[in-house]
């Protein structure tokens, strides 16, 4: 039992190696990236073979089963593992465990803008002059608006000045106004919710031809001119809404646009169509949603991927002489890249040092446990029981690789990960003759 768990704290190591690296290193994606391809193939090979392949082969000499009924085990095995892994998954994901995993992370993050993004384009949606505009080029836009809150009263900008943002009413009415011939003001237009204005002076350069006054509070939606004029220049759906609403045309567009597709469906198309993350949206994010809760599911998530490798370490071990190294080996190889993005990755959320190498060598501990125990109940065990543990554990640790591992050493390696998985893959296979 003792070595078992020592076992374990060998393979968990690397986690404390990575962790350091990560920190203090800093090594590049594409460094990284090839590492973590070599963990991901040395871990597919020790899964291939000793996990699945010996335990189908424990069934059929010691238990008397059929090859296809070794087969059946194994694979539910596998697929229940999987399933497990993928639910808890999610569930820790939710309460900020993602942020474990760059990977996941960045998912997670997108997720959240889209959230936060949906409030906005919902005040959008109403807005007669931008529903005209293709949903899927509201990405650009979103980047553009920012709201202003005003109460009644205010002037929000005079005839005669130099044009500096578009707005859109959400909430309120505005009064578009010019000096009367004799005295005070005439009305052009009354302006409430879904109607724009301020456009015709970005379009033109000229001065502003009327006055806007907040007739009740209001609540706008601002474009400034810098943004309004690149929005222009990248979108000629937005040039042409534009022009067509300075020409009076604006009223059949709506309606046209509205036969197709109304305000609720327009929202949620344009929320569906948010992909992209800058690099300064995602460490403010990943600050954001560091709650106090993030911490803890981020070690649950944690051991939720290293406890099966532990629990095949600690079943597996009957003595050093005898022990088979290829799945020690592999888990110590996918975990050292694996510690040097997570805590990378937290380090950028606001975790102090201590609190990440803590969260690690908690692992690690729960590591050596997880072995003891493994090796304590499943070292004498029927047949069927351990090969059954050890493939629920087995997928685990797949749906793990291929959601994790494999996306995020693609993302940053590029085609060239492939050469390093083959590398690990043939490098495990070595160790299985040693």
């Amino acid at each position: 039992m003792v070595f078992a768990a020592l076992m374990a704290v060998v393979a968990m190591t690397s986690l404390l190696v990575g962790t350091t690296i990560g920190l203090y290193a800093r090594p590049s994606q594409k460094v990284h990236a090839m590492i973590m391809a070599f963990g991901t193939g040395a871990l597919i090979q020790a899964l291939a073979l000793q996990l699945a392949q010996e335990g189908a082969d424990r069934l059929m000499h010691h238990a008397h089963l059929s090859g296809l009924m070794s087969w059946m085990w194994v694979a539910g095995g596998f697929v229940a593992g999987g399933s497990v892994y993928y639910v808890g998954n999610r569930l820790i994901d939710i309460w900020g465990g993602a942020l474990r995993h760059p990977a996941m992370a960045k998912l997670y993050l997108l997720n959240k803008k889209r959230e936060e993004s949906a409030a906005i384009l919902k005040q959008l949606s109403k807005v007669e002059l931008v529903r005209s505009l293709p949903p899927e080029d509201m990405e650009d836009v979103l980047l553009c608006v920012h709201p202003v809150v005003l109460p009644a009263g205010t002037v929000i900008f005079r005839q005669g000045e130099q044009g500096d943002a578009l707005y859109f009413v959400d909430e309120g009415e505005v009064d578009i106004c010019v000096p009367n011939q004799g005295s005070g003001q005439k009305r052009v237009a009354l302006l409430g919710p879904g109607q724009s204005f301020g456009e015709m002076a970005l379009l033109t350069g000229e001065p502003r031809t009327a006055s806007a006054v907040a007739l009740s509070d209001v609540e706008l939606l601002k474009i400034d001119k810098e943004h309004f004029d690149e929005l222009i220049d990248k979108s000629p759906n937005l040039r042409r809404s534009v022009e067509s609403l300075n020409a009076k045309r604006l009223e059949h567009n709506v309606r046209t646009t509205q036969g197709t597709m109304d305000a609720e469906l327009w929202q949620k198309v344009a929320v569906s169509n948010i992909q992209r993350l800058s690099r300064n949206e995602e460490v403010s994010l990943m600050q954001k949603h560091a709650s106090a809760g993030a911490p803890l599911a981020i070690f649950m998530g944690a051991m939720m991927d290293g406890i099966p490798e532990s629990i095949v370490i600690g079943s597996s071990f009957v003595s050093l002489a005898s022990y088979q190294y290829t799945f020690l080996a592999a888990v110590f190889l996918s975990n050292l890249p694996e510690a040097m993005a997570s805590s990378a990755g937290m380090a950028e959320a606001g975790f102090s040092r201590m609190r990440i190498f803590g969260l690690w060598g908690g692992l690690v501990i729960a590591g050596a446990f997880a072995a003891a125990i493994g090796n304590v109940f499943l070292l004498d065990a029927p047949p069927v029981a351990i090969t059954l543990v050890e493939a629920v554990a087995g997928g685990g640790i797949l749906a793990m690789v291929s959601s994790v591992m494999m996306p995020e050493a693609y993302e940053h390696g590029g085609a060239e990960v492939g050469l390093s998985t083959i590398a690990g893959f043939i490098c495990a296979f070595l160790f299985s003759f040693i």
